[in-house]
């Protein structure tokens, strides 16, 4: 991890170019165009088609390719919360995306149209989430706010190639560690005031600033905290580590304190929700969401059960989708963070001077990030928070040999 990584900042910043363009631009473009040749392309309408542009043929790939970049194009962190005509068309181009990416809501809209994925079919209730477009985007392709610190999450760079299967695990593999290396260089620079002026103070105030403008973007307070606690994680890991000499807190018992609010936190949501469906898979859902509108006698009944399901599905997908992104995220801040802190063409003292900055960063990200006022929104931060954390010490468990659980048996 170490050598002279960052001996020589403007050569080595140098090699490394600046986007990924000479693995993924043929692949990129090959996405956008791909239509499935055995399609008849025989559809009711093609509104959502429309909507992202696609021909009604179009590929998985190119559909997933082609909302990211419009998302992209309309999202509100590009062009601003006050662009009303740019809101409704991430808002279309979201809810094209949810039906055409998923294959049993496409071939019903191919069949029946919109009219088929109205509220009292049984397929849109075992299939459509009815998730917010902000959360959808947030959570597939991040905050680009967030591009200094975390880089283009992978499944951005999955959404850029369509899922190319044509992408070796070694250009896979290429592609991370120049994401880390060019957040590892953003990193150093951004730590320069606290470890090489000496201005701790000064530092933590620009923080304070930074983290408070990141709060502000689409679900930010989210990233924020999962950002802070990444670096605070992986600091306090450095830091208590033989390698720095200082004998912070070991990680095993960050961890298990970390884990321990975890269980407080699991066994209130399953005190709150208490549903039948709670703690299910999605596909146990679906089956047992089945079994129950075959036993229901009323409307009543039909109509509770399917709103309790609804429910308790949304939460789980997007709970599945939030652990995919917090994965991504704390690993790509381990990796460069290890870059950073075990670099040779630095002495020992500039070493752990940046393992406690880093420490610090990550305490001003988490002291930053607030819990929203409305309740709809604090329960839906508290869900995306204890994803988060499980995903945060699942991955550092696979990085360390620590003695910790993540959950009571």
């Amino acid at each position: 991890m170490g050598g002279d990584r960052f001996g020589s900042r403007k050569g080595k910043a140098g090699s490394i170019p600046e986007d990924d363009k000479d693995i993924l631009g043929d692949l990129a473009a090959e996405a956008e165009s791909g239509v499935d040749s055995t399609a008849t392309g025989d559809v009711v309408e093609t509104a959502y088609y429309d909507a992202l542009g696609v021909d009604p043929k179009a590929t998985p790939s190119a559909i997933k390719k082609k909302y990211y970049v419009l998302a992209r194009q309309y999202h509100p962190d590009r062009v601003g919360a006050d662009d009303k005509e740019a809101a409704e068309k991430f808002k279309a181009v979201a809810e094209a995306y949810q039906v055409l990416s998923d294959p049993q809501l496409r071939k019903v809209y191919d069949r029946d149209g919109k009219d088929g994925l109205s509220a009292d079919k049984t397929t849109v209730a075992l299939g459509k989430t009815g998730i917010d477009p902000s959360i959808l985007y947030a959570f597939l392709f991040g905050s680009e706010k967030f591009g200094p610190y975390v880089g283009r999450l992978g499944v951005a760079t999955s959404a850029t190639i369509g899922d190319s299967p044509k992408i070796s695990r070694q250009n896979a593999r290429l592609i991370q560690k120049r994401r880390c290396a060019r957040l590892a260089f953003l990193l150093v620079d951004r730590l320069d005031t606290y470890v090489v002026k000496g201005d701790i103070d000064g530092a933590k105030a620009a923080w304070k600033v930074e983290a408070s403008q990141l709060s502000q973007a689409s679900f930010g307070n989210e990233l924020l905290n999962l950002v802070g606690q990444a670096y605070n994680l992986t600091a306090t890991r450095f830091l208590g580590s033989h390698d720095s000499g200082i004998g912070m807190p070991s990680i095993s018992k960050w961890a298990k304190g970390k884990a321990a609010h975890l269980d407080q936190g699991n066994a209130k949501r399953k005190n709150a929700t208490a549903t039948m469906f709670a703690g299910m898979s999605l596909l146990q859902m679906a089956m047992k969401y089945q079994a129950e509108m075959q036993k229901a006698t009323t409307d009543e009944e039909k109509t509770k059960l399917e709103a309790e399901f609804q429910k308790e599905y949304m939460a789980t997908m997007l709970k599945i989708m939030w652990t995919t992104t917090a994965v991504d995220i704390t690993t790509t801040i381990f990796e460069t963070c290890q870059m950073v802190f075990f670099d040779k063409s630095v002495d020992k003292g500039i070493r752990k001077a940046r393992g406690m900055a880093v420490r610090d960063l990550g305490s001003v990200f988490m002291e930053t990030a607030q819990v929203p006022n409305d309740l709809r929104a604090s329960v839906a931060q508290k869900m995306y928070q204890e994803a988060a954390e499980a995903a945060l010490l699942e991955t550092i468990k696979r990085k360390e040999d620590a003695a910790f659980h993540m959950s009571k048996a």
